[in-house]
């Protein structure tokens, strides 16, 4: 975890788990809701109601009178179970803080599959639930919203894939997007014009280049885009073939994290490029870089506002005995964001497209965020600088958004 100093241990490996966790969901495809804003004005028509099944599936937790259901990956293999762990506990701590006379929550095991999500789905609207939380991967919430919009169920996703977005199934998340436009604008309001990308072959860096070539466009600046296998040989070969673009660029952009910056920073040293006075960047990602080399200090990167996270992280340590990922924090954000809606709204009105997009937008524990009618979501980050080799507060995340 990002903090101002970051000087402990323990951040440090706060940090590791936090950004392994952001690394997972990129390469498969929070939060006391205060200041909640007037509704603006909605498209959508009221749920259907449905009677709550008695006798729902899935683990249930809470005596409310609004039923909500949270799909995760509980059974799949590998680090999703993790993920769904996070995702899991963060939401059960919601429900103590806010949410145990207010709403009744259902958790569902998708087993990482599509269909079983949709299944999952399906069973969650036929029980009575008025809004789901998940699921996880880009494939799982385009098969669930097949269903629940349909259904005119509202649902409240884990992935960062903007294609599986639409309005009705929103997606609470960290975008390639929204973290590359914040660093490039920031980048740029330096002088910044001339960016040399270093990005991974495949999905992700697709995502990346296009997010980047729209934030650098935008502001004026050129782009030229390097891509590299992960892998040693791979980027050694890519940083061969950047070395006259490089040498010609005022910034080095490199989004994403663990040893691949120091790898690729070192190779450029060993290919003779100077990065005499070239501005490195990094992502939210980089909350897994170490940062002691030299090639490091000055280096900017996103990353989360913290300024209301580590009371949830103390919170979450001493409940579960473990420090929080990244989405137990998203899952917590998603449930007091409902429980709130519910409670200022209604339930028959909380999940309408006017409560959900409200443009001034909800305070979470990792800073302030909102729903855009095109499904995805907007949220405000910090600027962090590597100096003595720590990360330190450059920017500070924006507490309001411009024009709410």
């Amino acid at each position: 975890m990002v903090t101002e100093t970051m000087t402990t241990s323990a951040a440090r490996r706060l940090a590791a788990r936090l950004a392994a966790g952001l690394l997972l969901v990129l390469a498969l495809a929070s939060c006391q809701s205060a200041n909640l804003g007037s509704a603006t004005e909605g498209l959508g028509s009221e749920q259907a109601t449905i009677p709550l099944d008695p006798n729902p599936q899935g683990e249930v937790f809470g005596q409310g009178q609004v039923r909500v259901t949270l799909l995760i990956p509980k059974t799949a293999p590998g680090n999703a179970a993790t993920v769904a762990n996070d995702l899991r506990n963060g939401a059960l701590l919601a429900m103590q803080d806010f949410g145990q006379d207010t709403i009744q929550l259902v958790i569902k095991d998708t087993k990482g599959t599509a269909a079983e999500a949709q299944t999952m789905a399906t069973e969650a609207i036929n029980e009575g639930s008025s809004a789901i939380l998940g699921p996880l991967f880009s494939g799982s919430v385009s098969s669930a919203s097949a269903v629940t919009l349909p259904a005119g169920k509202t649902m409240i996703a884990f992935s960062n894939d903007p294609s599986v977005a639409r309005r009705g199934a929103y997606l609470l998340s960290y975008t390639q997007s929204a973290d590359t436009t914040r660093l490039i604008s920031y980048a740029m309001s330096l002088g910044k014009r001339s960016i040399h990308a270093f990005l991974p072959t495949g999905a992700v860096g697709v995502l990346q280049e296009a997010a980047l070539r729209q934030a650098a466009g935008a502001g004026g600046a050129t782009v030229q885009v390097s891509k590299y296998e992960r892998s040693g040989p791979g980027i050694e070969a890519a940083v061969r073939e950047a070395v006259a673009s490089v040498e010609t660029a005022d910034t080095i952009y490199i989004p994403e994290g663990g040893q691949i910056p120091e790898v690729i920073l070192s190779s450029l040293n060993r290919s003779g490029a100077s990065l005499q006075g070239k501005q490195v960047l990094g992502s939210g990602q980089w909350e897994s870089v170490k940062f002691g080399r030299p090639e490091l200090e000055g280096a900017l990167y996103t990353g989360r506002d913290i300024t209301n996270f580590n009371g949830f992280a103390s919170r979450y340590q001493s409940t579960y005995n473990q420090q929080p990922g990244l989405f137990a924090g998203l899952a917590y954000d998603a449930l007091t964001l409902a429980i709130n809606l519910i409670k200022t709204k209604g339930p028959q009105q909380a999940f309408q497209p006017a409560s959900i997009e409200d443009r001034r937008g909800f305070t979470g524990i990792n800073g302030v965020f909102r729903m855009k009618a095109d499904g995805t979501s907007e949220r405000g980050l910090a600027i962090y600088k590597v100096m003595n080799g720590q990360g330190t507060l450059e920017s500070p995340a924006p507490t309001r958004f411009a024009g709410s």
